[in-house]
Order: C-alpha cells, then sequence, then structure tokens
C-alpha cells in the first residue's frame, strides 16, 4: 500500500518530490526504489509529519499517510488545486484526514489520530469536500481494503493480494504478519489486518507477551501462534 501511494504521489504533476518519514529498512528498500527520500523518524506520527515538512525548506506541502492503494494521481492533483492556504481532505468516514496540505511558506500543523477531520478543522485547516473518492479511502480494516478493491488497486497493491488468495498458507507460521488495524490501550486486546485483507484479533496476553510497550494504528507486526493456533505473541518483524 505505501509503494502505491507513493508511486501515484509521485505521478502526481503538483508534486516535485516524496520524502517518506521511516526508520524501516525494508519500507526504505522498497520506497527508495521508486525515487522516495528517506527523513528519519525519532517517533510518533504527528513528529513525523511536521519532520518531512521540515526536510520540505519551505515548499508547499502534502502530508499523506501510506495506506492509500487505490490513490489517483488525477484525484490528488484536483484536491490540491482547491488549497489556497492550509487545507485537509476528510477520509471515506468523514472522521479522519486523508491528506493535509499547506501552500509555500504555511506551517503545516499535522493533528493526526482520534477524530483527525475536527482537529484539523479547529486549527483552522479548511475542509475539502471535493469527489475524490480513491483518496479518501484509507485502509484500517479489511472491509475498507473491500473498499478500495472496489475503486481499483495499484499495481502493487494488487499483486501482494493476488499471491496471498493463491497460496492461502502465506498467511500462516512465521510468515504471518500484518497490519495493527486497532489496538485497545486499556486493555492491550487489538486486532491486525493481513496482507490478504483479512482482520484476525489477538488477546491482551499476546501483547504482554511481546515484551511492547505499544503498538500504533499502521504499525507492521508478526503474529506467533501455539500449537492449538492461537495467537500466542505480537513482534515486530525483524530483517537482516
Amino acid at each position: 500500500m505505501a509503494r502505491d501511494t507513493v508511486a501515484a504521489a509521485l505521478a502526481c504533476p503538483p508534486v516535485a518530490r516524496a520524502l517518506v518519514v521511516t526508520d524501516d529498512p525494508a519500507a526504505m528498500a522498497a520506497l527508495g526504489g521508486l525515487g522516495a527520500e528517506r527523513v528519519p523518524d525519532d517517533g510518533g506520527l504527528n513528529r513525523a509529519f511536521a519532520r518531512g515538512a521540515a526536510h520540505a525548506g519551505g515548499a508547499p506541502v502534502v502530508a499523506l499517510t501510506a495506506d492509500l492503494p487505490a490513490l489517483r494521481p488525477r484525484e490528488l492533483a484536483a484536491a490540491l488545486a482547491t488549497v489556497t492556504r492550509r487545507g485537509f481532505v476528510p477520509d471515506a468516514d468523514g472522521t479522519g484526514t486523508a491528506m493535509l496540505a499547506a501552500r509555500a511558506g504555511v506551517p503545516l500543523d499535522p493533528r493526526f489520530g482520534p477524530d483527525s477531520a475536527g482537529a484539523h478543522a479547529a486549527s483552522g485547516a479548511t475542509r475539502l469536500d471535493g469527489d475524490w473518492p480513491t483518496l479518501r479511502r484509507d485502509v484500517d480494516t479489511a472491509a475498507d481494503l473491500a473498499g478500495a478493491a472496489a475503486l481499483g488497486l495499484g499495481r502493487f497493491t494488487a499483486e501482494v493480494i493476488g499471491a496471498a488468495r493463491a497460496d492461502p498458507t502465506a498467511r500462516y507460521g512465521d510468515r504471518m504478519q500484518g497490519t495493527v488495524a486497532r489496538f485497545d490501550t486499556d486493555t492491550g486486546e487489538g486486532a491486525v489486518l493481513l496482507d490478504d485483507g483479512s482482520e484476525v484479533a489477538f488477546p491482551a496476553e499476546a501483547f504482554v507477551t511481546s515484551g511492547l510497550r505499544l503498538l500504533r494504528v499502521g504499525q507492521r507486526v508478526k503474529l506467533d501462534r501455539d500449537e492449538a493456533g492461537k495467537i500466542s505473541r505480537v513482534t515486530l518483524p525483524t530483517f537482516p
């Protein structure tokens, strides 16, 4: 999904460069191959967006999360054309933010998180409600992924889903990885969206066993299972 998001952004005429804020070597290897430039991540979604905007050096900035697998360059260009100073495009549900953009010299001032649409509006950003379905379709759940597929997935996401469907065992064992779709900081329970679009819940015990202090929505994780097939641990993938 990140590769499709970056590829669409770079194919959008107003976009001159793509800055990816990450410390994930595998992600950067894939995204750097598309022409993206890495900005080190020092933690926190809003800090990451602010850090990326700072590296833009005062140029116009558009901030996108990496889960827009159906994004079309023409829709992104149309949305950017409506930004007069600082504006945002709400996600398909209307409460989140799919895009935040600021003109040259205007602080990005990201307010991503719960009810980010309301937070961005309260901060003075203009809400942009055009007909841009592929821009607004972020992916947090299996239903969201199905909605993105109905709009037409980008090449990279379509290839991953096609491979997973062709080999159902790819979701099991040491290869069962996915993206955190939800996480309850109070209970430790949550769910992961696998690469084939399936949502798998994990119990609080799996998080406690992991030794992790926190999980973030959108974070890549690995799921370990016990002999009975129950999710027993949630860990971060390791790379050579």
